[in-house]
């Protein structure tokens, strides 16, 4: 018995497939891009970061020149992405994503993408990983750069304003989760009492564009849109201070904050 999906990301509104050859084409280029990034991985992690490691042997520079070589890696993947025409972007303010100093940018999730497009516009990213990664293959990538959520939360949120301290900047998606094809997630209250406990500013970005069948969740990884190449349109939207929030509990602060958050990014229109 199949499994049931949740209505809100079904393909049942999807338009039919009008040329067929240049669909599994699409397909077949998409297949190629996951293949390819797991190689390119997989080199990396055997060939570069050995050698990088040796390069800069000081662990915050280590970790400062070691997220921006991922950025350029994954901005590579990007562009070649780009150039095959299975996904192609726009960004409103690119130089202002480059240049974004200590904050927590927040966006909405609605594909596989969405990290390596963030991290690659963003030059000094960090984020929260799942513990599991420690143990995966890319462990020793992400083991040394980025902030695992195995701790306590005190000790996540030391780790993250020692991060934001030096300039990174931290991403995270509130919805934990994939946006469905209709509608959005809950947001979760993690990535507002972070900012208020670190005392950064809120960074939102708005990730649109056309629509991101094959790349949602529960999609077929071996489908691609029936008709369009993937459009991603990147809004930076104003920041969100907080100072704002002086003078609030905690818990009333971190829900306003959330609420102004998914306001904010709600706002954006494709």
């Amino acid at each position: 018995m199949s499994k049931k999906i949740d209505p809100r990301y079904s393909p049942d509104d999807l338009p039919k497939v009008k040329n067929p050859f240049l669909y599994l084409w699409r397909c077949f280029i998409k297949v190629f891009c996951y293949v390819f990034f797991g190689i390119g991985t997989f080199l990396v992690v055997i060939f570069c970061w050995p050698i990088l490691r040796l390069v800069w042997h000081d662990k915050a520079t280590f970790k400062y020149k070691g997220r921006i070589f991922i950025s350029g890696i994954l901005n590579f993947f990007v562009q070649t992405m780009n150039f095959l025409r299975i996904s192609r972007y726009q960004v409103d303010d690119a130089e202002k994503l480059r240049n974004l100093k200590s904050c927590i940018v927040v966006a909405n999730h609605p594909s596989l993408l969405d990290v390596i497009y963030t991290f690659a516009f963003v030059r000094n990213a960090d984020c929260i990983i799942k513990a599991g990664l420690k143990s995966s293959p890319v462990s020793g990538i992400v083991r040394p750069l980025y902030i695992p959520n195995d701790g306590d939360w005190d000790e996540m949120v030391k780790e993250a304003k020692k991060s934001l301290d030096t300039g990174a900047n931290l991403i995270i998606f509130p919805e934990g989760t994939r946006t469905p094809r209709h509608g959005t997630n809950q947001y979760k209250k993690g990535a507002a009492r972070i900012a208020l406990e670190t005392g950064c500013n809120v960074q939102p970005l708005h990730i649109g564009g056309g629509d991101k069948y094959g790349l949602g969740k529960y999609d077929p990884f071996y489908k691609a849109h029936p008709t369009n190449a993937y459009l991603y349109k990147f809004t930076v939207l104003p920041q969100i201070s907080m100072d704002k929030y002086e003078g609030l509990s905690p818990a009333i602060a971190a829900k306003r904050l959330t609420d102004d958050m998914r306001t904010a990014i709600d706002s954006v229109q494709d």
